[in-house]
């Protein structure tokens, strides 16, 4: 995926969507009107962001054409975010389910239930999202399944609930539908306790994926005692994890998270090979063992108040030496790039106040508004590793101009650093030393602001005086 974020819309536009094939130009066309009204106003209603009544109506014509689905306007990005991975050596997949709320909006139909409550509604969410770990960079998405949720029958028996379809496949599913693994590449499914799912693990072995994720079964495990070894609990999982002795400790950075501040924590580490047994009476595809390794991070002391932190993962990659086990506990702990993601989708794109009249006409407007969210992550990510280049080679001289006499603080603007950081403020960013570094939705709240203002520049161009 391009990572130029502040790419006019109509440009990126037509790079993201144009390739789509949809059966008719004209309605590649439309799609690339709409790509580029809601680029440029992400969080707006269609009406708001297509402005005229007939591009609305248009609009909401072209997402209820049941012609063509989701997927196909999703495929050009696919395309690109599978190429990007494919020029890495190694790729994380970084893959968790959301779900998003229409309780309130009642035309919708083909609504199901959020969560394992029966009165809100809405659907679920599936989502990949591919990064190359070497330069944390997002490359795109490269799979998302919108689905329906199926609660269980009230009363059904343990041999009926056998016989239904389990949730748990589309982790299976999401990896079937991209594909095997190219040779001499290595993929790396990175996910949350969700994906806790035998078959899923099995899915992976056959199509030559490896696996991180977080632990949530205490399933059947053996290991191999070697000589002067303790006798350890080889029965469970997590006992193990936790009976093993601590092989390294780092001081680490844990974010603000769930009204908790930012603070340090000196975390232990431990790890071991392990061969997980096959679930006596859960699913399995085939009656093996996978062969893994456990690796349990936790803190000792944590400060008064606050529950101790605790990850135990699982992962098919062989662990030999502490710095290995810290890399996958790293790995892991970049799943929180798929929170800001979600996020993107229900607060920067407004996803959940769209107010079409079928599931189907959403999920294709999930799939317009894909890469606009993902377009506001990488403006954060490129932010945050701006340097010293030059800040001509991201805006125009003219755009720098206008933020020179937006932002007071600047006389001139010469890096790329001096220019995120004045975009940040025109969104509200305060730039205290204390401040952590500044966000998608403040960075985008500014360069929107950039872009009124040039907008106004073009038009007095235009106008002759009178």
């Amino acid at each position: 995926m391009e990572q130029a974020p502040l790419q006019h819309a109509d440009t990126w536009a037509v790079e993201t969507f144009g390739a789509a094939e949809l059966g008719d130009p004209r309605r590649t066309d439309r799609l690339i009107k709409i790509a580029h009204a809601l680029a440029e106003r992400p969080s707006a209603s269609l009406p708001r962001a297509l402005e005229t009544w007939g591009e609305t109506q248009g609009g909401y014509r072209f997402l209820s054409n049941p012609a063509f689905g989701y997927e196909d306007l999703l495929l050009p990005h696919w395309s690109q975010t599978y190429d990007a991975a494919t020029q890495c050596a190694r790729t994380l997949l970084l893959a968790d389910i959301t779900e998003f709320d229409f309780t309130r909006h009642n035309a919708l139909k083909g609504r199901g239930p959020v969560g394992n409550s029966r009165e809100n509604i809405g659907f679920s969410l599936h989502t990949v999202l591919a990064m190359d770990p070497q330069t944390q960079a997002i490359l795109g998405c490269m799979m998302l399944s919108p689905f329906i949720r199926q609660l269980a029958p009230l009363g059904e028996t343990k041999a009926e609930r056998k016989k239904r379809e389990r949730e748990s496949q589309v982790w299976e599913e999401s990896i079937q539908q991209i594909g095997r693994v190219p040779e001499r590449h290595q993929w790396i499914y990175v996910s949350d306790s969700n994906s806790d799912v035998y078959t899923f693990w099995q899915t992976c072995e056959d199509l030559g994926y490896d696996f991180v994720l977080r632990v949530a079964q205490d399933r059947n495990v053996e290991i191999a005692q070697e000589d002067g070894q303790a006798e350890l609990d080889e029965g469970h999982l997590k006992s193990l994890a936790r009976a093993l002795p601590r092989v390294d400790a780092h001081l680490v950075n844990i974010p603000a998270q769930h009204a908790q501040p930012r603070r340090e924590a000196l975390l232990q580490i431990n790890f071991q090979q392990v061969r997980v047994q096959p679930p006596l009476h859960g699913a399995w595809l085939r009656k093996t063992e996978i062969v893994a390794w456990i690796v349990r991070v936790w803190e000792s002391q944590p400060p008064e108040g606050q529950e101790p932190l605790e990850w135990i993962l699982l992962t098919t990659l062989p662990i030999t030496c502490p710095s290995e086990a810290w890399e996958v506990v790293r790995w892991y702990g970049w799943r929180w790039l798929l929170e800001d993601f979600h996020k993107a989708l229900k607060t920067g794109c407004r996803m959940e106040h769209h107010n079409l009249q079928s599931i189907e006409a959403q999920w294709k407007l999930l799939a317009l508004l894909t890469p606009i969210a993902l377009r506001l992550l990488i403006i954060r990510q490129t932010a945050q590793q701006a340097g010293e280049s030059p800040a001509t080679d991201v805006v125009s001289q003219n755009a720098i101009q206008v933020i020179i006499l937006l932002d007071k603080r600047h006389r001139s603007i010469t890096t790329v650093q001096e220019l995120w950081h004045a975009i940040a403020r025109l969104g509200g960013y305060l730039d205290r030393k204390s401040d952590g570094p500044p966000g998608w939705q403040t960075l985008w709240k500014g360069w929107m602001r950039v872009m009124d203002v040039l907008d106004g520049v073009h038009l007095a161009t235009l106008l002759h005086p009178s």
